[in-house]
Protein backbone atom coordinates (compact mmCIF):
# COMPACT_ATOMS: atom_id res chain seq x y z
CA UNK A 1 0.00 0.00 0.00
CA UNK A 2 1.87 3.21 -1.07
CA UNK A 3 1.45 6.23 1.48
CA UNK A 4 0.84 9.83 0.06
CA UNK A 5 4.11 11.07 2.70
CA UNK A 6 7.50 12.72 1.69
CA UNK A 7 10.39 13.36 4.07
CA UNK A 8 11.04 17.53 4.07
CA UNK A 9 14.43 17.29 5.78
CA UNK A 10 16.76 15.13 8.16
CA UNK A 11 19.15 16.10 11.28
CA UNK A 12 21.37 14.62 13.47
CA UNK A 13 23.72 15.11 16.50
CA UNK A 14 27.24 13.54 16.81
CA UNK A 15 27.90 12.96 20.47
CA UNK A 16 31.04 14.70 21.49
CA UNK A 17 33.53 11.96 22.44
CA UNK A 18 35.38 10.19 19.87
CA UNK A 19 36.53 6.51 21.05
CA UNK A 20 39.09 5.01 18.18
CA UNK A 21 38.89 0.95 18.33
CA UNK A 22 42.80 1.27 19.05
CA UNK A 23 41.91 2.93 22.47
CA UNK A 24 39.87 0.27 23.25
CA UNK A 25 42.70 -2.01 22.69
CA UNK A 26 44.80 -0.33 25.26
CA UNK A 27 42.07 0.06 27.78
CA UNK A 28 41.13 -3.35 27.75
CA UNK A 29 44.38 -4.82 26.94
CA UNK A 30 43.81 -6.63 24.10
CA UNK A 31 46.82 -7.00 21.35
CA UNK A 32 46.91 -3.91 19.09
CA UNK A 33 44.37 -4.16 15.98
CA UNK A 34 41.95 -6.64 18.03
CA UNK A 35 38.78 -4.46 18.17
CA UNK A 36 38.91 -3.31 14.70
CA UNK A 37 39.53 -7.03 13.61
CA UNK A 38 36.71 -8.23 15.12
CA UNK A 39 34.14 -5.56 14.70
CA UNK A 40 34.63 -3.57 12.02
CA UNK A 41 34.77 -0.58 13.80
CA UNK A 42 37.57 1.89 13.39
CA UNK A 43 35.34 5.04 15.47
CA UNK A 44 32.21 5.43 17.47
CA UNK A 45 31.05 8.58 19.14
CA UNK A 46 29.83 8.29 23.15
CA UNK A 47 28.19 10.54 24.73
CA UNK A 48 30.01 12.99 27.05
CA UNK A 49 29.60 15.12 29.93
CA UNK A 50 26.27 17.18 29.77
CA UNK A 51 25.11 15.04 26.46
CA UNK A 52 22.23 12.42 27.14
CA UNK A 53 19.27 11.12 25.43
CA UNK A 54 17.48 14.34 25.93
CA UNK A 55 20.28 16.42 24.40
CA UNK A 56 20.56 14.60 21.38
CA UNK A 57 17.13 14.37 20.65
CA UNK A 58 16.71 18.23 21.13
CA UNK A 59 20.22 18.45 18.82
CA UNK A 60 18.73 16.60 15.95
CA UNK A 61 15.33 17.89 15.84
CA UNK A 62 16.44 21.52 15.86
CA UNK A 63 18.71 21.37 12.92
CA UNK A 64 15.99 19.38 10.90
CA UNK A 65 13.40 22.29 12.32
CA UNK A 66 16.11 24.77 11.04
CA UNK A 67 16.22 22.86 7.54
CA UNK A 68 12.76 23.13 7.04
CA UNK A 69 11.71 26.37 8.62
CA UNK A 70 9.59 24.69 10.95
CA UNK A 71 9.47 24.86 14.66
CA UNK A 72 7.94 22.61 17.10
CA UNK A 73 4.55 24.46 16.95
CA UNK A 74 4.27 23.67 13.66
CA UNK A 75 3.90 19.97 14.53
CA UNK A 76 1.22 17.48 15.22
CA UNK A 77 3.01 14.56 16.70
CA UNK A 78 6.61 13.95 18.02
CA UNK A 79 7.40 10.10 17.66
CA UNK A 80 10.86 9.36 19.51
CA UNK A 81 12.04 6.02 19.01
CA UNK A 82 14.84 4.67 21.75
CA UNK A 83 16.12 1.47 23.90
CA UNK A 84 17.47 3.86 26.30
CA UNK A 85 15.21 6.54 27.16
CA UNK A 86 16.35 9.71 29.06
CA UNK A 87 14.08 8.40 32.18
CA UNK A 88 11.26 5.73 32.35
CA UNK A 89 8.80 8.57 32.64
CA UNK A 90 7.92 11.17 31.71
CA UNK A 91 8.64 10.06 27.69
CA UNK A 92 11.97 11.22 26.06
CA UNK A 93 9.00 13.01 23.17
CA UNK A 94 7.66 15.49 26.40
CA UNK A 95 10.69 16.43 27.76
CA UNK A 96 12.00 17.23 24.01
CA UNK A 97 8.80 19.06 23.62
CA UNK A 98 9.18 20.99 26.83
CA UNK A 99 12.88 21.56 26.46
CA UNK A 100 12.01 23.50 22.67
CA UNK A 101 8.86 25.47 23.93
CA UNK A 102 5.96 23.48 22.56
CA UNK A 103 2.77 25.15 23.43
CA UNK A 104 0.11 22.83 25.45
CA UNK A 105 -2.37 21.01 23.75
CA UNK A 106 -0.91 21.59 20.48
CA UNK A 107 0.76 17.85 19.31
CA UNK A 108 0.85 14.75 20.18
CA UNK A 109 4.46 13.19 21.92
CA UNK A 110 5.29 10.09 22.68
CA UNK A 111 7.76 7.22 22.43
CA UNK A 112 8.08 4.04 20.96
CA UNK A 113 10.46 0.84 21.71
CA UNK A 114 11.17 -1.90 18.75
CA UNK A 115 15.63 -2.02 19.53
CA UNK A 116 17.28 -1.08 16.26
CA UNK A 117 14.21 -0.98 14.22
CA UNK A 118 12.66 1.31 16.42
CA UNK A 119 13.08 3.81 12.89
CA UNK A 120 11.05 2.12 10.76
CA UNK A 121 8.50 1.83 13.27
CA UNK A 122 7.66 4.97 14.52
CA UNK A 123 8.22 6.19 10.80
CA UNK A 124 5.07 3.49 9.65
CA UNK A 125 3.27 5.28 12.67
CA UNK A 126 3.79 8.74 11.47
CA UNK A 127 3.36 7.69 7.51
CA UNK A 128 -0.20 6.17 8.69
CA UNK A 129 -1.27 9.44 10.94
CA UNK A 130 -0.58 11.63 7.92
CA UNK A 131 -1.74 9.31 5.03
CA UNK A 132 -5.12 9.00 7.27
CA UNK A 133 -5.82 12.59 8.02
CA UNK A 134 -4.72 12.37 11.73
CA UNK A 135 -1.85 14.51 11.29
CA UNK A 136 -0.04 16.86 8.90
CA UNK A 137 3.39 17.51 9.83
CA UNK A 138 5.10 14.86 11.88
CA UNK A 139 8.91 14.95 13.80
CA UNK A 140 9.93 11.30 14.02
CA UNK A 141 13.19 11.11 16.26
CA UNK A 142 15.43 7.60 16.89
CA UNK A 143 18.24 8.30 19.69
CA UNK A 144 20.29 5.77 21.54
CA UNK A 145 22.62 6.17 23.99
CA UNK A 146 24.84 2.24 23.73
CA UNK A 147 27.57 3.07 25.29
CA UNK A 148 26.12 3.27 28.87
CA UNK A 149 24.87 -0.53 28.73
CA UNK A 150 27.86 -2.36 27.33
CA UNK A 151 30.00 -5.24 29.00
CA UNK A 152 33.31 -4.50 27.59
CA UNK A 153 34.39 -8.24 28.42
CA UNK A 154 32.10 -9.30 26.00
CA UNK A 155 34.14 -8.28 22.50
CA UNK A 156 31.47 -9.53 19.76
CA UNK A 157 29.01 -7.29 21.47
CA UNK A 158 31.14 -4.21 23.06
CA UNK A 159 33.12 -3.15 20.69
CA UNK A 160 30.05 -2.53 18.00
CA UNK A 161 27.89 0.03 19.26
CA UNK A 162 27.92 3.90 19.44
CA UNK A 163 25.61 6.58 20.50
CA UNK A 164 23.89 9.17 18.31
CA UNK A 165 20.57 10.70 17.23
CA UNK A 166 19.05 11.70 14.10
CA UNK A 167 15.55 13.12 13.06
CA UNK A 168 12.90 13.29 10.00
CA UNK A 169 10.62 15.51 9.51
CA UNK A 170 7.61 14.45 7.46
CA UNK A 171 4.20 15.61 5.43
CA UNK A 172 1.57 14.42 3.17
CA UNK A 173 2.83 14.32 -0.69
CA UNK A 174 1.02 16.20 -3.36
CA UNK A 175 2.79 14.03 -6.54
CA UNK A 176 5.89 12.59 -6.44
CA UNK A 177 7.45 11.59 -3.52
CA UNK A 178 5.71 8.39 -1.53
CA UNK A 179 6.31 5.40 0.83
CA UNK A 180 5.38 2.63 -1.45
CA UNK A 181 6.38 -0.61 0.40
CA UNK A 182 7.12 -0.83 4.32
CA UNK A 183 6.60 -4.16 5.88
CA UNK A 184 7.79 -5.24 9.57
CA UNK A 185 7.66 -9.10 11.12
CA UNK A 186 8.95 -10.69 13.97
CA UNK A 187 10.39 -13.97 14.09
CA UNK A 188 9.51 -14.52 18.38
CA UNK A 189 11.67 -17.86 18.30
CA UNK A 190 14.71 -15.94 18.33
CA UNK A 191 13.68 -13.49 21.54
CA UNK A 192 16.56 -15.07 23.40
CA UNK A 193 19.27 -13.97 20.66
CA UNK A 194 19.81 -10.23 21.61
CA UNK A 195 18.78 -8.80 25.14
CA UNK A 196 19.54 -7.14 28.20
CA UNK A 197 17.62 -9.03 31.17
CA UNK A 198 17.77 -6.36 33.59
CA UNK A 199 16.32 -2.85 34.25
CA UNK A 200 12.56 -3.98 34.31
CA UNK A 201 10.45 -5.55 36.73
CA UNK A 202 11.68 -8.37 36.78
CA UNK A 203 14.78 -7.45 38.25
CA UNK A 204 15.54 -4.09 39.28
CA UNK A 205 17.44 -2.09 41.91
CA UNK A 206 14.47 -3.36 44.09
CA UNK A 207 14.82 -7.19 43.01
CA UNK A 208 18.27 -7.59 42.08
CA UNK A 209 19.18 -9.61 39.02
CA UNK A 210 21.50 -12.90 39.84
CA UNK A 211 24.36 -10.86 38.24
CA UNK A 212 25.42 -7.29 37.78
CA UNK A 213 26.15 -8.61 33.93
CA UNK A 214 22.21 -8.71 33.44
CA UNK A 215 22.33 -5.12 33.56
CA UNK A 216 24.18 -5.29 30.41
CA UNK A 217 23.63 -5.98 26.89
CA UNK A 218 24.18 -9.70 25.24
CA UNK A 219 23.73 -11.13 21.99
CA UNK A 220 24.20 -14.32 20.12
CA UNK A 221 25.87 -12.88 16.69
CA UNK A 222 26.08 -15.67 15.42
CA UNK A 223 22.63 -17.22 15.67
CA UNK A 224 21.04 -13.77 14.20
CA UNK A 225 22.93 -13.93 11.23
CA UNK A 226 21.37 -17.75 10.74
CA UNK A 227 17.68 -16.58 10.91
CA UNK A 228 19.06 -13.48 8.80
CA UNK A 229 20.30 -15.54 6.55
CA UNK A 230 17.50 -18.15 6.42
CA UNK A 231 15.08 -15.37 5.99
CA UNK A 232 15.54 -12.00 4.62
CA UNK A 233 15.81 -12.81 1.04
CA UNK A 234 11.71 -13.79 1.11
CA UNK A 235 11.04 -10.98 3.43
CA UNK A 236 13.08 -8.67 0.89
CA UNK A 237 11.91 -10.05 -2.02
CA UNK A 238 8.28 -9.72 -0.48
CA UNK A 239 9.30 -6.01 0.26
CA UNK A 240 10.34 -5.32 -3.20
CA UNK A 241 7.06 -6.88 -4.87
CA UNK A 242 4.86 -4.80 -2.61
CA UNK A 243 6.33 -2.01 -3.67
CA UNK A 244 6.37 -2.95 -7.96
CA UNK A 245 9.90 -2.36 -8.24
CA UNK A 246 12.87 -4.75 -8.70
CA UNK A 247 16.35 -4.34 -7.03
CA UNK A 248 17.78 -2.87 -9.94
CA UNK A 249 15.75 0.20 -9.44
CA UNK A 250 17.01 1.45 -6.17
CA UNK A 251 19.55 3.86 -5.87
CA UNK A 252 19.84 4.13 -2.79
CA UNK A 253 19.95 1.06 0.06
CA UNK A 254 20.10 2.42 3.53
CA UNK A 255 20.64 -0.36 5.90
CA UNK A 256 20.65 -0.73 9.79
CA UNK A 257 24.49 -0.47 10.09
CA UNK A 258 24.67 -4.05 11.92
CA UNK A 259 27.98 -5.37 11.84
CA UNK A 260 30.50 -5.54 9.14
CA UNK A 261 29.03 -9.16 8.89
CA UNK A 262 25.80 -7.74 8.27
CA UNK A 263 26.78 -5.35 5.79
CA UNK A 264 28.75 -8.07 3.38
CA UNK A 265 25.68 -10.32 3.80
CA UNK A 266 23.57 -7.53 2.42
CA UNK A 267 25.81 -6.90 -0.48
CA UNK A 268 27.08 -10.84 -1.16
CA UNK A 269 23.62 -12.97 -0.58
CA UNK A 270 21.35 -10.34 -1.37
CA UNK A 271 22.32 -9.16 -4.65
CA UNK A 272 22.83 -5.67 -3.76
CA UNK A 273 24.82 -3.55 -5.54
CA UNK A 274 27.81 -2.77 -3.55
CA UNK A 275 27.99 1.13 -4.94
CA UNK A 276 24.27 1.94 -3.68
CA UNK A 277 24.94 1.02 0.20
CA UNK A 278 25.29 3.52 2.66
CA UNK A 279 27.77 2.65 5.05
CA UNK A 280 29.27 4.31 8.01
CA UNK A 281 30.01 1.94 10.13
CA UNK A 282 33.60 1.86 10.42
CA UNK A 283 32.94 5.08 11.48
CA UNK A 284 29.68 5.44 13.72
CA UNK A 285 29.35 1.47 15.10
CA UNK A 286 26.24 0.29 15.13
CA UNK A 287 23.45 3.26 16.79
CA UNK A 288 20.66 0.73 17.52
CA UNK A 289 17.47 3.00 16.89
CA UNK A 290 19.60 6.01 15.49
CA UNK A 291 21.77 3.63 12.90
CA UNK A 292 19.39 3.90 10.07
CA UNK A 293 18.43 7.43 9.83
CA UNK A 294 22.06 8.79 10.84
CA UNK A 295 23.03 6.77 7.35
CA UNK A 296 19.74 8.38 6.12
CA UNK A 297 20.34 11.58 6.58
CA UNK A 298 24.40 10.97 5.67
CA UNK A 299 23.24 10.24 2.23
CA UNK A 300 20.49 13.05 1.90
CA UNK A 301 23.10 15.44 2.98
CA UNK A 302 26.24 14.15 0.87
CA UNK A 303 23.80 14.36 -2.17
CA UNK A 304 23.76 10.84 -2.82
CA UNK A 305 20.32 10.21 -2.35
CA UNK A 306 18.60 13.00 -4.87
CA UNK A 307 14.51 13.69 -5.28
CA UNK A 308 12.85 11.43 -6.92
CA UNK A 309 15.41 8.14 -6.62
CA UNK A 310 14.09 5.23 -4.76
CA UNK A 311 15.61 4.39 -1.64
CA UNK A 312 15.65 1.00 0.06
CA UNK A 313 15.82 1.19 4.13
CA UNK A 314 16.33 -2.61 5.22
CA UNK A 315 17.46 -3.97 8.57
CA UNK A 316 16.73 -6.24 11.40
CA UNK A 317 15.85 -5.66 15.59
CA UNK A 318 15.82 -7.69 18.38
CA UNK A 319 12.99 -10.09 19.02
CA UNK A 320 13.97 -10.72 15.88
CA UNK A 321 12.84 -8.16 13.87
CA UNK A 322 12.97 -7.34 10.18
CA UNK A 323 11.89 -4.06 8.64
CA UNK A 324 12.29 -2.76 5.11
CA UNK A 325 10.96 0.35 3.27
CA UNK A 326 10.62 1.35 -0.45
CA UNK A 327 10.72 5.23 -0.24
CA UNK A 328 10.67 7.31 -2.92
CA UNK A 329 12.72 10.64 -2.26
Amino acid sequence: MSLPVRIVSVGSHTPSLRVTSAELDTAHLRSPGTTFARSGVAERRWIGAGEGTLSMTVGALSEALDRAGWSIDDLDALIVASVAPEQPMPTTAILAAARLGARDGTLQAFDVNASCLGFLTALQQASFGIAGGRWRRVAVVAVDVASKGLNHADLESSALFGDGAAAVLLEGARRGAEILALRLSAYPSAAGLCRIPAGGTRWNAITPPPQDADYLFAMDGLGMMKLVAREMPGFLDGLLAEAGVGLDEIGVVVPHQASGLGLRFLRERLGVRPETVVDILAERGNQVSASMPTALARAIDDGRLARGQLCLLIGTGAGLLFGGAVVRY
